[in-house]
């Protein structure tokens, strides 16, 4: 079993509309690393999960960031095509 393929992080305002250029990062597994990407004008950003360059088997999220700023300690095991929202403090 393994957990490979798209997922996206909106990050909106207090308002709910999506804000762009705001910095998500999200760590996998324990040490495996961290990915960053910036949301676009809808306020979406999206990563890609690629089970070759980060070890084979179920990949878990640890942490994510939405401008350097902790937002998620939940463990998650994203699959493809998973969304997921964070609204700026």
């Amino acid at each position: 079993m393994s957990n490979h393929g798209k997922f996206s992080i909106r990050v909106v305002g207090e308002d709910g509309d999506g804000v762009e250029g705001v910095k998500v990062s999200y760590q996998c597994g324990h040490i495996s690393g961290v990915g960053s990407e910036y949301t676009d004008d809808d306020g979406w950003a999206e990563f890609e999960i690629i089970p070759e360059t980060l070890g084979n088997g179920v990949i878990p999220i640890r942490k994510i960031w939405v401008n350097g700023e902790e937002v998620s300690d939940d463990v998650i095991y994203p699959e493809d095509g998973d969304t997921f929202s964070f609204t700026l403090p």
